[in-house]
């Protein structure tokens, strides 16, 4: 891959991760609590989320994969994908493991961007806003393995 393409990537994916610290402080400060308005922003912000990781996915699929599909279920075809080393291209970018996480974080995107925030219910948006920040963390530590095999590849060009 082009040394320059390749570290455009490698800094486009760093400042998703300085996004995703942000999410995380902000639900630090909104952790513990509930009421509509709560649920509102929670449910903003776990909608972020995995606007994010699809964010450095499409980078990713774009600068290795040429791509990605053009099909009704491309979101969920594009999370698989990540979990997919490509032998002498890019290893997986994710575990399938973290790639079942992330898919309930899609299935929630997909419902927020379909209701309205008042018929947020408390169980499903509590239950993914407390397994927000493990899930985040191990997002976080696959994606900078990521990129540090990528860093590795810059030494070698």
């Amino acid at each position: 891959m082009d040394e320059i393409i390749l570290k455009g990537l490698i800094a486009e994916i760093e400042r998703e991760l300085e996004n995703l610290a942000e999410l995380r402080r902000e639900m630090k400060q909104v952790k513990g609590q509930d009421s509509i308005i709560i649920r509102r922003s929670i449910g903003s912000m776990l909608h972020d989320f995995y606007n994010l990781a699809e964010r450095i996915f499409k980078k990713v699929a774009t600068e290795f994969n040429g791509g990605h599909e053009d099909s009704e279920r491309w979101h969920k075809a594009l999370l698989v994908k990540m979990t997919v080393p490509i032998k002498g291209v890019r290893p997986a970018l994710i575990s399938e493991e973290l790639a079942a996480d992330l898919d309930e974080y899609l299935s929630f995107r997909h419902l927020f961007r379909n209701i309205y925030g008042f018929e947020l219910k408390g169980e499903r948006t509590t239950y993914l806003a407390r397994k927000f920040d493990p899930v985040a963390k191990k997002f976080i530590n696959k994606t900078k393995r990521f990129l540090s095999l990528l860093e590795n590849e810059l030494k070698e060009v």
